[in-house]
């Protein structure tokens, strides 16, 4: 798919798998809408993406919690032209949900669940008016078991898989490719403020933590194998394989395995799993 002078939206640019779509559209001369809260980031990776060869690159900082944020980037999202739409913003929240304010649950809602679903049925409007486009929901292998003090990150990522893939199955006749991807632990800042991070992102048995590059990549190509098929044959449903991916040896191993385990065992380990 060409994306040169093409509006592509990604949601929390800052850092991360955002900052690489970023880089990676911005070299395919994409004109790149970034959003995140971190203004300072934000603008190093607006000047990144224009050495990299950037149409342009607009920027709206602002938490998407927030209802006026939101509906800027919504707007956008309706304007023509607008080629990818990459839902990426997220945070986390550790914490048992008793034992929490009531704030950081309902904002990882709306952040996580609301506001994709927003964007999307905006992006397919438009984009199915030009009869192609991509939509990448960011969502995780987390989505997929229980974490005790993560129940809302955990909801909200089981969320976007699903919806993502009953979302493909409809966007496939107005030409636009919608995807899940679902990484394991990827090395980024996103657990920045998890006491001794850095020595807790080690890779153990089948734990095996990924640079955010290999799973963007891994997600382009599979995009673009989609699109040549959706291109080759109009009127085929979408394939699961191009719709949930699952960046990693490791991680598709571990998606293939679990639901083979008893869910008790499951529990017990879950339990059992240190906090963050």
């Amino acid at each position: 798919m060409n994306y040169q002078s093409r509006t592509v939206i990604i949601t929390g640019a800052s850092s991360g798998i955002g900052r690489e779509f970023a880089r990676l559209f911005a070299a395919e001369g994409a004109r790149l809408v970034l959003t995140g809260r971190r203004e300072t980031v934000l603008e190093e990776a607006r000047h990144e993406a224009m050495r990299l060869g950037a149409a342009s690159v607009e920027l709206i900082v602002g938490d998407l919690a927030d209802p006026r944020v939101a509906s800027t980037v919504e707007a956008v999202a309706g304007e023509p032209g607008l080629a990818a739409l990459i839902n990426n913003a997220g945070f986390s929240h550790y914490s048992d949900v008793a034992d929490s304010e009531p704030e950081p649950l309902l904002g990882m809602l709306t952040v996580q669940a609301e506001v994709p679903v927003r964007l999307c049925r905006t992006a397919l409007r438009s984009m199915g008016s030009a009869g192609s486009g991509l939509i990448i929901n960011v969502g995780s292998l987390a989505g997929r078991v229980a974490v005790p003090g993560s129940a809302l990150y955990v909801a909200t990522k089981c969320f976007l898989e699903r919806f993502s893939e009953t979302l493909a199955l409809e966007a496939a006749r107005r030409g636009v490719v919608v995807q899940a991807l679902t990484p394991g632990y990827v090395r980024t800042d996103f657990h920045r403020n998890i006491e001794n991070y850095r020595q807790k992102r080690k890779n153990r048995g089948l734990i095996r933590w990924m640079d955010a590059d290999a799973v963007v990549r891994r997600s382009m190509r599979a995009a673009d194998r989609a699109h040549r098929r959706l291109r080759s044959r109009p009127d085929s449903l979408p394939r699961r394989r191009d719709v949930i991916i699952i960046p990693g040896a490791a991680n598709r191993l571990l998606a293939a395995l679990s639901p083979l385990v008893p869910r008790s065992i499951v529990y017990r380990a879950a339990a059992a799993r240190p906090r963050m």
